[in-house]
């Protein structure tokens, strides 16, 4: 398997985080995790509302990475019990998460020397903001 760049992983993690907040995730973050961990180089991290909003979220993101750069994530976690759904796409993992697991898991925390990208709508354009 060819090794994915790193400018495409970026550009893939930005453009799940764009199609999330479009979906209406809540508190959409992308972590750079490339420099502290060896299995991939971004997290994008997501709020879900409710189950149903997981469901959601996982269609729309699967379709269009797949329209736009022709992959399909390498697995896909918890898609039964629609707590914690996890996207894998090799360089980038995509997290969907209820608030109550997210609060509980607090991958942010875990992951704290990560770098973070913001990823939120404003004035109806998607904007991310470095943390």
């Amino acid at each position: 398997m060819k090794k994915i760049s790193k400018i495409f992983s970026l550009n893939l993690s930005k453009k799940v985080g764009k199609l999330a907040v479009e979906k209406k995730a809540e508190n959409v973050i992308i972590l750079n995790i490339s420099k502290i961990s060896s299995f991939c180089d971004y997290f994008v991290i997501m709020t879900a509302k409710a189950t149903t909003h997981i469901d959601a979220l996982l269609e729309y993101i699967i379709q269009e990475i797949k329209k736009l750069y022709g992959i399909r994530p390498t697995s896909i976690e918890g898609e039964e019990a629609k707590q914690w759904v996890l996207l894998d796409y090799g360089s980038v993992i995509v997290h969907i998460m209820t608030e109550e697991t997210r609060d509980f898991y607090k991958l942010e925390n875990i992951w704290y020397k990560a770098k973070k990208i913001k990823v939120e709508e404003k004035r109806g354009k998607i904007v991310y903001v470095k943390k």
